[in-house]
Formats: C-alpha cells, sequence, structure tokens
C-alpha cells in the first residue's frame, strides 16, 4: 500500500497540474479573444458615430458642410461600418442603431423633425454603446448622455415627461 501511495501522488500532482494549466490557458486565450473584440467594438461604434457628431456639434454649418457629412454617409466605408455593426454591435446598440436610421429614413417621406425624438434617440444610441462597452449598470438616460453637450436640453423635457 505504502508504493500505491508513492506513486499515486506524484501522478495526481502532474495531473492537477496539467488540469490546471488547461483551464488557465483557455481562461486566458478566452480573455484575450474578448479583449480584440471589445477594440473591434471601440473602432466600429466610432466610425458610425463620426459624422453625426460632426453634425450635432456643429463642426461643418451650412448646406457644404451638411453635403459633406450627407457622403460621408453614403459612401462605401460608412456602409462597411454599418455591416460590421451590424455583425460585432451588442443587439441593443443594433436595435438604437436603426431606430435612429428609421427615424431620419421617415423624415425624407415629409414628417417634420422632432428634436425631442431626434435628441432621445441620438441619446439612446450612445447610451447602448457606453453599456456595450462595459457600463452595464449605469443610472445615466438618454438625456443624460447629452446633457453636456446641447445647451437648452432641458427645453426638451425630461424623457419620462
Amino acid at each position: 500500500m505504502d508504493w500505491l501511495q508513492v506513486v499515486l501522488a506524484p501522478i495526481l500532482m502532474v495531473v492537477g497540474g496539467i488540469i490546471t494549466w488547461f483551464f488557465k490557458s483557455r481562461n486566458e486565450e478566452r480573455r484575450a479573444v474578448e479583449e480584440r473584440l471589445h477594440a473591434e467594438h471601440r473602432r466600429v461604434y466610432g466610425e458610425i458615430l463620426a459624422p453625426y457628431v460632426k453634425l450635432f456639434a456643429g463642426i461643418s454649418r451650412g448646406d457644404a458642410g451638411a453635403n459633406q457629412i450627407g457622403k460621408e454617409i453614403t459612401s462605401d466605408e460608412y456602409r462597411k461600418a454599418i455591416f460590421e455593426l451590424g455583425l460585432l454591435g451588442s443587439d441593443e446598440v443594433v436595435r438604437a442603431y436603426n431606430e435612429l436610421m428609421q427615424y431620419f429614413f421617415k423624415l425624407g417621406t415629409s414628417e417634420k423633425q422632432d428634436m425631442h425624438v431626434t435628441v432621445r434617440l441620438w441619446g439612446k444610441l450612445r447610451l447602448e454603446i457606453r453599456k456595450s462597452l462595459g457600463n452595464k449598470k449605469t443610472k445615466l438616460n438618454e438625456f443624460d448622455m447629452l446633457r453636456g453637450e446641447i445647451t437648452d436640453i432641458d427645453k426638451l423635457g425630461r424623457p419620462d415627461s
């Protein structure tokens, strides 16, 4: 029986070490994949938001600026970013983006733009991106996301009003 303990103890140590190494290796691999995916999310989200940030920030004022942003939004590169958003974006971000775009598409069919709706949808997209990038328990709402950028946001009313 002594010889069994002498042989079995080292074998168990080796097997335990192999199992530990296997799980540690898998965990490190998973973490590396998550980090790469997080970086891809940030890149795609940035590409999707870029023209709208310019538009809402007033960087390109006037018809020439609006035309430039329009060209950017209809470019092949932007269409590729939309495609990547559909593949990589969280469900909530994709839904928020689609809702914003559907609103803009309908504006082209004669509806008058409602700034409350526009701001809410823009804030919702940014809020969902924030959550997707790791702030899942945020207590901010759509209007909070834009409060630092829109001086008269309180005139639009709170989202629950």
